[in-house]
């Protein structure tokens, strides 16, 4: 365990007051607030997961499980911006090479990455180097990123790059100078993460700057990279998913005691409420534990040196499950309320948008559970990419 990061779990706790009374304003103004970006770099929560050798903290999965879902639990938008934004100095700093690293992380400026990674840009071969270009879409953490996270789909004579029949994909970063954002953040949930469209400029990166995205090669840390390039992201969205949901449930009890349901009683005084209620909180602790048990035996085997092909599975199938339980939940909260959720400014109908739109994400949406169950039912037992 490391001991920076259980310093900073704590002066995680004490930002609430800070967090939650920023949250509406956050919404209206599509991005977090300056004064709550500000609070997260003091109490160095951008470096939790970054490699030691570069300055972080590479915290244990328990840890990072803690951070981030408290984080998601005063607020959904900052929980999934913060789980973006820690998520690219972790992966810079333990796949890119060394002239990256020492650009990134000892140059002086801010060591923020954050983008997108699915493969929209393109990628050739430019002498030591790529000449990158794409459009993206959701690129959370950006606002306060010194380097944009992007996937290029490797090219040569405007040909994509097969390697067993399949594109080669590589992950990228490009600086920030030469990024164009295109500012149209309107989304039903998640509205105060910023998570903007963006446009890479035609550049050419040197080589260090780039990793194959099917086959990275750990470069710097201990198993917290060994756990596999997948992991980090599996990791973060599986906290944010916890502690939003956790909050939809802790407000929907606290409404129960208030709302009047039945002559001279209340909603948590009806048995279909409290059944409901008992069998949520034991679906999210299924899910929580689930993510735990996973993250410990991957850290383990990832020191070991080998990780299970059902490990493997379990990396991307305990996410998912996670932000699945979570939105179905918030949704069960919110119809429990009624029309008092239905009103802006309902902390059980914010849950309920941020969870909505956090389970949309390609990572752990629905071809994840089709991909895991092709597997299992052994129609295709190739493992999961970034391994």
């Amino acid at each position: 365990m490391s001991p920076d990061a259980g310093v900073l779990i704590a002066s995680v706790r004490a930002l609430r007051d800070l967090i939650e009374k920023s949250a509406d304003a956050n919404e209206e103004a599509t991005q977090l607030s300056a004064d709550v970006i500000d609070a997260l770099e003091r109490v160095e929560l951008f470096k939790i997961i970054a490699p030691r050798v570069v300055g972080g903290m590479e915290a244990h999965p328990r840890q990072v499980i803690d951070a981030l879902r408290t984080l998601s639990y005063f607020d959904g938008s900052a929980g999934w911006y913060c789980q973006a934004a820690v998520t690219g100095p972790a992966v810079a700093g333990a796949f890119l090479g060394d002239r990256a690293v020492e650009e990134i992380f000892f140059s002086g400026q801010r060591a923020t990455c954050a983008g997108q990674a699915a493969p929209h840009g393109k990628a050739e071969r430019v002498g030591d180097g790529y000449r990158i270009s794409g459009s993206f879409s959701f690129g959370s953490g950006t606002p306060n990123a010194s380097w944009i996270v992007g996937g290029y789909i490797l090219q040569e004579n405007g040909v994509p790059v097969l390697r067993n029949g399949q594109p080669i994909m590589l992950i990228a970063m490009a600086p920030r100078s030469k990024v164009e954002f295109l500012g149209n953040w309107n989304v039903l949930g998640l509205r105060g993460t910023g998570s903007f469209d963006f446009r890479v400029l035609d550049q050419i990166i040197h080589r260090d700057f780039a990793f194959d995205a099917a086959n990275p090669e750990q470069k710097r840390g201990g198993p917290l990279y060994g756990m596999g390039f997948m992991a980090l992201p599996s990791l973060c969205h599986s906290s944010f998913a916890l502690g939003c949901t956790r909050r939809a449930l802790d407000e929907w009890a606290a409404y129960a005691t208030t709302k009047k349901r039945m002559p001279n009683g209340t909603l948590s005084e009806m048995e279909t409420f409290q059944k409901e209620l008992a069998l949520a909180h034991a679906r999210l602790r299924s899910a929580e534990a689930y993510v735990c048990s996973t993250f410990e035996n991957l850290f383990s085997s990832a020191g070991r040196g080998h990780i299970a092909e059902d490990l493997k599975l379990d990396l991307r199938l305990c996410a998912s499950n996670a932000l699945a339980v979570g939105s179905q939940i918030t949704q069960l909260a919110l119809t429990s309320c009624a029309t008092t959720a239905l009103r802006n400014g309902s902390k059980i109908q914010r849950c309920f948008r941020d969870m909505q739109a956090g389970n949309a994400h390609v990572m752990t949406g629905e071809q994840s559970f089709i991909t895991a169950g092709r597997y299992l039912a052994g129609i295709d037992r190739t493992p999961f990419p970034g391994f």
